[in-house]
């Protein structure tokens, strides 16, 4: 039997683990971006006008009041990078249930901190393809109410509080995981530098967790004092 894998299949898996790795270093800085922005409300009702109308160039516009498609296309642009993140992941995933259940007994007699790691990358990922479209959808086709009042409105009034709470737990362990093993996998680590890398992973986590329900709780104030 002729196991030999051909040239242009281990081509395309390289693309592909290449494109992986790509799209989810860049879906990683988009994201800390973007709840540093978020995070303007801490500041203020006024500080998130600004950082909205600077992300729907106000700047470039004579009357100031911005173009908010470009809001619109920015979630589309994320929303075709997920898609193709997810493709090039989902090939590493069991696809089948004969392959999940030697999965779970190779994890259950394998104690290691990289299973482990990538276990959790699995449950986070189908998490955010169930809730993350859904935030991208709003950012879309709405992005004239992106904004303090329109942000406090959909996370109190409307109740998306339930949905942004979840989604922003597993973004951020999602992320900080897939960064700390992209670091693992297209870098040389000695274990000194591992053992700083998974206490930074862990501050980090912690950080920018800390930083979206502190964002929560100001839309959830705000929108509170407004009504």
């Amino acid at each position: 039997m002729n196991n030999r894998i051909s040239p242009r299949f281990s081509r395309w898996a390289a693309t592909a683990d290449l494109a992986q790795s790509l799209s989810g270093g860049l879906l990683a800085l988009f994201l800390w971006v973007h709840l540093l922005l978020v995070s303007s409300i801490l500041f203020g009702p006024e500080a998130m006008r600004f950082v909205a109308r600077n992300m729907e160039l106000a700047f470039l516009d004579p009357a100031g009041q911005g173009y908010p498609v470009v809001v619109s296309l920015m979630g589309l642009g994320i929303l075709l990078l997920v898609a193709l993140h997810a493709v090039t992941a989902l090939r590493k995933f069991p696809q089948n249930l004969r392959q999940w259940r030697a999965l779970n007994r190779q994890m259950g007699q394998v104690h290691s901190r990289e299973t482990r790691l990538w276990r959790w990358q699995v449950v986070t990922g189908f998490v955010l393809f169930l809730l993350l479209p859904a935030h991208l959808w709003m950012m879309i086709n709405q992005p004239e109410t992106i904004g303090p009042e329109g942000s406090a409105a959909r996370v109190w009034d409307q109740r998306m509080l339930w949905l942004y709470l979840p989604l922003l737990a597993a973004v951020e362990v999602h992320a900080m995981v897939g960064v700390y093993r992209l670091v693992m996998k297209w870098c040389p680590v000695s274990p000194e530098r591992r053992a700083t890398l998974v206490r930074l992973r862990s501050l980090l986590s912690v950080l920018f967790i800390g930083i979206g329900l502190a964002s929560l709780l100001a839309f959830v104030r705000y929108a509170q004092l407004a009504s």
